[in-house]
């Protein structure tokens, strides 16, 4: 069997509700034939993708690895046919591609430039995989991370410009005895288990880690992800925590809390290619990326509460 795009999408869909059986009413489909779906993709990619939790299923190591390439070659999938569509039927020009980290920032950026010119968006775990693309040609501007300390290297051809420095939270069960106050000691967490994405190569969670170890603990990773479902699953139910960005969504089941002394930071830049479409005249780009960090970071309840305290 081959794999095609609609295996990829059943994986998605799966990942995304956290249940083979929700994830096979929402497309019309039985579990069972789902279940047997899911196994010869399995069988096809040579491992298992999910694993049984308390609520359901979640994606093992492996199938974060899949999963982050399956949602790239679909995003690239509907690029091609929006872009080919556009072409064919108006004539259009080629849209402007934005990439960023997956966050809220990059979205609400599209948002405010495609009130100019037509605006593709990818996303991508890895800073350093976007300024490679940029490097490429594939991207004319991308939003992009690093940590104090890890710094990301010039990259040919790329300007960046830094939008802000923000503190890293911690994303826990609403019932946990940590979360009952305004915030917590890195130090108290020792122990705990934690959820973790693997490393961007820009620094995480090589800096986390960092942080840990001026706690005095090394911290005990129990699971790895990338995906927001699972990790409010995991973090809702109890099963780990998780050092997450200001704008990470609060549930009732879920407490976002800032760290004692504010131990670890992370930075926004925005990246363009000289030679793209934002090279010649970048204002416009800075502008539009620092009115939409400044929009996005002050619709964090858990940052404006972060910032009283500190002021």
């Amino acid at each position: 069997m081959d794999v095609e795009l609609r295996h990829l999408r059943l994986l998605c869909a799966v990942a995304d509700v956290g249940s083979i059986s929700r994830a096979a009413a929402g497309i019309g489909s039985s579990q069972p034939a789902l279940t047997a779906s899911v196994q010869r993709i399995e069988r096809v990619f040579g491992g298992r993708l999910f694993t049984r939790s308390a609520g359901g299923v979640v994606p093992t190591e492996f199938g974060e690895c899949v999963l982050s390439r399956a949602r790239a070659v679909l995003a690239a999938a509907e690029v091609m046919h929006r872009d080919a569509s556009r072409w064919l039927v108006d004539g259009a020009e080629r849209p402007v591609s934005l990439g960023g980290v997956g966050s809220s920032l990059v979205v609400e950026l599209a948002g405010r430039l495609d009130r100019g010119p037509s605006v593709s968006v990818s996303t991508e775990f890895s800073p350093v995989r976007l300024l490679e693309r940029l490097v490429a040609g594939q991207l004319d501007a991308a939003v992009v991370v690093d940590y104090p300390g890890h710094e990301l290297p010039a990259s040919p051809g790329v300007e960046l410009h830094p939008l802000g420095v923000q503190p890293v939270f911690v994303a826990l069960a609403a019932g946990h005895p940590a979360a009952a106050g305004p915030e917590i000691d890195l130090a108290r967490l020792e122990g705990e288990r934690w959820v973790l994405g693997p490393s961007d190569g820009a620094g995480w969670p090589e800096c986390f880690e960092e942080a840990c170890a001026r706690a005095g603990f090394r911290p005990r990773v129990a699971h790895r992800s990338t995906e927001l479902r699972a990790l409010q699953r995991l973090t809702a139910g109890g099963q780990a925590i998780s050092p997450c960005q200001i704008t990470f969504p609060a549930t009732p089941e879920i407490a976002i809390r800032p760290l004692v002394g504010d131990p670890l930071w992370m930075r926004y830049l925005i990246a363009w290619r000289v030679g793209g479409f934002f090279g010649a005249e970048p204002g416009p780009l800075i502008e539009a990326a620092e009115a939409a960090y400044r929009f996005d970071t002050d619709s964090s309840p858990a940052h404006r509460k972060w910032l009283s305290s500190r002021a």
